[in-house]
């Protein structure tokens, strides 16, 4: 592959600090690979010695798919590679040390609003600390939630290194918040650097293992970074400075997640003078227009010494003199305003200058404002389709409405929606007017109005009925739900109503879980509804749910894209429309600096978020607003001026839209991911329901089965752990793990286990830690492998790999009973495991071994190379399908369908 000069030398340099200045489209990604294959191919480095960190999990997917593409034909093992963003890569330092963690296996990590609920629900222990006192005085006039929400804030702030609280009573309230944390073993998603850099500074034996497995960092975007994450890479990299930093400091946008440019500015200064920096200045994306115009923003700014100096180029035929930066806009009409983009779009389209809609995008600081929500209804009324999944349209969307109409329906006391006595709804509006629509849907359906009142009927009966997730699935199967599943295409665009469904079902199982509630009886159903309702949907629906994003298919076919400018960074479009003209520097001291001067932080900050908008666009560049000059603002606003007031108007003849050539916009390059039994099996079971878990994301409801298994598979994970680390156990040891394992799945679900099964599990454990397995040489546990076939990736998780004279045995332990019918399933499974471990190893594979722990019996399935190929066929098959969405066939087997989340579904279609 062709590199410039300066990416040469980038992905040569490999010893001692680097610093890589990126500038947009200068081909950074293609480097990092580059360099990546550099290390491995012509050093000779092996591949666990090297750490990729990037910003975000899909950047992950895309280089680790394009360092295993490029290195494809060699036999090298890429499964040791530490790769993926620097929470993830901190989730693995703490699992593979978690003896030395505060958390235990099996803990918990907490999303935004997992972490707004926990602080919400554990707010009266710290109201019973009578020092908190004055803490709660400052937010007297607030409700529990907004409270919840300020200490979420502030304890967010201190975890990534924002806020210096030393000796504060904040400081004390976050310590017993994180106190409360580890007691429930869960973790917070700000938490996860500060608990792993905790272990490797207090443990200096662990840093040393890390050290000496960890020999070369590549971390990037450095340019968003926070303080912890510096001092987690300087700790991780110090001894040998083989650190190698690239970004962008004019794309530091993330400050309001606790991102500090001072990290790239200061990169040298900070590592040492020996720090070799290299500039990446062509640029492969922009024409020369948007490039030039792009450089002039930045200079319209006085950067003192809070910039890099740098100077791109666009090269090729992207380097010609002609207009594609322009102005869209109208003066002092929205209505005029919405006409004339949507004028322009169809233009664009009806003289073939873009093949589909989905070549253009529109970027706003946000895309919630009614302006814009308004602007997107517009041109839906044009016949012009908008992706828009962050427009907190959710809630709004018809499917959700009915949803939540049918749960009102089925848990709401009667008649209480309106107090005739007190002359007021006892709902909000939302909910009310979910159910007017609800009671004109049960004029035209005699059926669904019978199936609704059987369900309320079944809900409030004195028998049990389960959890509310289980009830959420007898509600899609309704009549009026079915037109959403049938011939679904997996298409972002014509099954967003079955994705924001499928969303749903994760709103449905957070609230099982935050509120532990096993069954809904007679005695709780008001209980249940009154939390559901006015806490736990209300909340949710005041932050706001987004919708479907396909990390692969950013810009669907079809429609044109509404992002945020902070959604956008790392994309790129042919045609680019930028809005928020109206904007100002925000000079609001939200965060002080001890580096940048803190009135200039705003300004700063808005030239790189502008910067980064217009940096999108390949092709043409438009910037576009309602453009007015009254006494109260002026539009565009006082920043842009300089540099809208040089560019033509869209009906310019300077444009020459006849000569544009917009290019099509490039699928990121990820490889799916199969596994043998979350994926080819269960695709085989019933393609159908294995489209709706994996691909449409419903939730799988747990069973007491799943909590068994996972409990027999935990305690196992952690004897061998701790037989390979040579800790000595003992049967009150293993008791012990076993009963903190379990107490760790209580607090993660509601379900509970009998007291004569817990007693049986634990007889098995201990059949299982006398028996004569122990004594072979255990190699690895929990090993997860992975190999590349030609258009997907086959993975696997490995229970245990033991060793003999004859060489490497896979054991995989079954927790169920022994079946002569699955018996062929588990041998092709330890035929396929064989073949991954032959394939990333160079010792002998002999085959492997299936330990059923409850009647302790083993059986041998010997391996010999070829005996995979039947299988990696059945991948091939599944592969197939899947990338050409052919995923709907049901298939009908009467003891899997009984105990399959859809089969009141499949039953009301008469498939069952």
């Amino acid at each position: 592959m062709r590199l410039n000069e300066n990416q040469k030398i980038a992905v040569e340099t490999i010893e001692g600090p680097l610093l890589i200045i990126a500038g947009p489209g200068s081909g950074k990604t293609k480097t990092l690979v580059e360099r990546v294959a550099y290390m491995i191919e012509k050093k000779g480095i092996e591949p666990e010695k090297i750490l990729i960190s990037t910003f975000t999990e899909r950047a992950a997917n895309e280089i680790f798919t394009r360092i295993t593409e490029r290195l494809k034909d060699t036999r090298i093992n890429l499964n040791k590679l530490y790769i993926g963003t620097i929470h993830s890569i901190c989730l693995r330092i703490i699992d593979e040390n978690i003896e030395f963690s505060n958390l235990k296996t099996g803990y918990n990590v907490l999303d935004r609003v997992d972490q707004k609920f926990f602080i919400y629900s554990k707010l009266r222990y710290f109201r019973e600390i009578i020092e908190f006192e004055p803490l709660f005085n400052q937010y007297k006039h607030f409700n529990n939630w907004k409270i919840g929400e300020e200490l979420l804030k502030r304890f967010n702030k201190i975890s990534e290194g924002e806020i210096e609280v030393a000796g504060s009573l904040i400081e004390k309230a976050y310590n017993f918040y994180k106190q409360l944390l580890f007691d429930e073993n869960s973790i917070d998603f700000s938490l996860i650097q500060e608990e792993c850099y905790r272990i490797l500074n207090e443990n200096r034996e662990v840093l040393s293992k890390v050290e000496k497995n960890i020999e070369y960092l590549m971390i990037d975007e450095y340019q968003d970074t926070n303080e912890i994450q510096e001092k987690l890479i300087f700790l991780l990299g110090g001894y040998r400075k083989n650190i190698c930093v690239v970004g962008d400091d004019d794309q530091g946008i993330y400050r309001f997640r606790g991102a500090t440019i001072k990290n790239i500015l200061r990169f040298k200064e900070r590592i040492g003078e020996n720090c070799r920096v290299i500039h990446l200045n062509l640029n492969y994306r922009s024409e020369k227009d948007i490039v030039e115009f792009c450089k002039r923003w930045m200079k319209l700014l006085y950067w003192d010494k809070y910039r890099y100096n740098k100077d791109l180029e666009a090269v090729g035929e992207k380097n010609e003199d002609r207009k594609r930066v322009i102005k869209l806009s109208v003066s002092d009409s929205e209505r005029k305003w919405q006409e004339r983009i949507a004028s322009f779009l169809l233009f664009l389209k009806n003289n073939e200058i873009i093949s589909d809609y989905n070549q253009v995008a529109f970027l706003f600081k946000s895309v919630r404002y009614r302006k814009i929500i308004s602007l997107i209804d517009y041109l839906k009324s044009r016949g012009i389709k908008v992706y828009s999944p962050r427009s907190n349209q959710y809630f709004e969307r018809e499917e959700i409405r009915d949803i939540i109409a049918c749960f009102l329906y089925i848990l709401l006391r009667e008649e209480s929606s309106y107090n005739r006595e007190r002359g007021r709804y006892e709902i909000n509006q939302y909910y009310f007017n979910c159910l007017n629509r609800l009671k004109k849907l049960l004029k035209e359906s005699d059926e669904l109005k019978r199936e609704l009142k059987k369900l309320r009927e079944e809900y409030k009966s004195e028998k049990k009925v389960g959890t509310l997730l289980e009830l959420y699935y007898k509600i899609i199967s309704l009549n009026i739900f079915q037109k959403y599943f049938e011939n679904n295409q997996n298409d972002i665009l014509k099954d967003r109503a079955l994705y924001n469904i499928g969303i749903f079902s994760k709103i449905v199982k957070k609230f099982d879980r935050i509120s532990k509630i096993k069954f809904i009886t007679q005695d709780n159903i008001v209980k249940v509804g009154d939390y559901f309702f006015k806490i736990h949907l209300n909340y949710i629906r005041r932050d706001g749910v987004d919708e479907y994003e396909d990390i692969r298919e950013y810009a669907p076919a079809g429609a044109v894209s509404f992002l945020t400018i902070h959604q956008s960074k790392g994309l790129e479009f042919p045609v680019v429309i930028v809005g928020s003209l109206e904007s100002l520097p925000d000079e609001r001291e939200e965060k002080k600096s001890d580096f940048e001067p803190t009135y200039r932080i705003g300004e700063f900050d808005f030239w790189r978020l502008y910067y980064t908008a217009f940096s999108r666009a390949k092709n043409l560049l438009v910037l576009s607003c309602i453009e007015s000059k009254n006494n109260r603002r002026e539009v565009p606003s006082p920043p842009f001026k300089r540099v809208y007031e040089t560019i033509p108007d869209a009906s310019s003849s300077e444009i020459g839209y006849s000569k544009l050539k917009l290019e099509d916009i490039e699928k990121i390059e990820i490889k799916e991911r199969f596994s043998y039994t979350n994926d080819l099996l269960k695709f085989e079971e019933c393609p159908f329901k294995y489209n709706m878990n994996k691909f449409f994301n419903f939730e799988r409801v747990v069973t007491v089965e799943n909590i068994f298994g996972i409990l027999i598979h935990k305690t196992l994970e952690e004897i061998n752990k701790s037989i390979l680390k040579n800790i000595e156990l003992s049967e009150k040891k293993i008791e012990d793990i076993y009963y903190n394992s379990y107490n760790n799945l209580i607090k993660q679900e509601s379900i509970r286990l009998s007291e004569e099964i817990l007693k049986s599990g634990l007889e098995q454990i201990f059949k299982y830690f006398n028996s004569d397995i122990l004594n072979k040489k255990i190699v690895d546990i929990e090993k997860e492998l992975y190999i590349v076939e030609e258009n997907y990736m086959i993975d696997g998780i490995l229970d245990m790999i033991i060793e003999d004279e004859e060489g490497l045995k896979i054991v995989d332990f079954k927790s169920g009973d022994e079946k002569v019918e699955n018996i062929e399933i588990y041998e092709q499974q330890i035929k396929l495991y064989s073949y991954l471990l032959s394939q990333n190893s160079d010792k002998k594979v002999i085959g492997g071994e299936l330990y059923f722990i409850k009647s302790g019996e083993r059986y041998f399935i010997s391996y010999n190379l070829g005996d995979e190929k039947e299988i990696i066929e059945r991948f091939n098959i599944l592969n197939e399908k899947v990338k050409e969405k052919r995923l709907n066939r049901k298939i009908v087997k009467e003891e899997i369908c009984k105990k399959c989340e859809f089969k009141n579904y499949c039953f009301n279609i008469n498939m069952v």
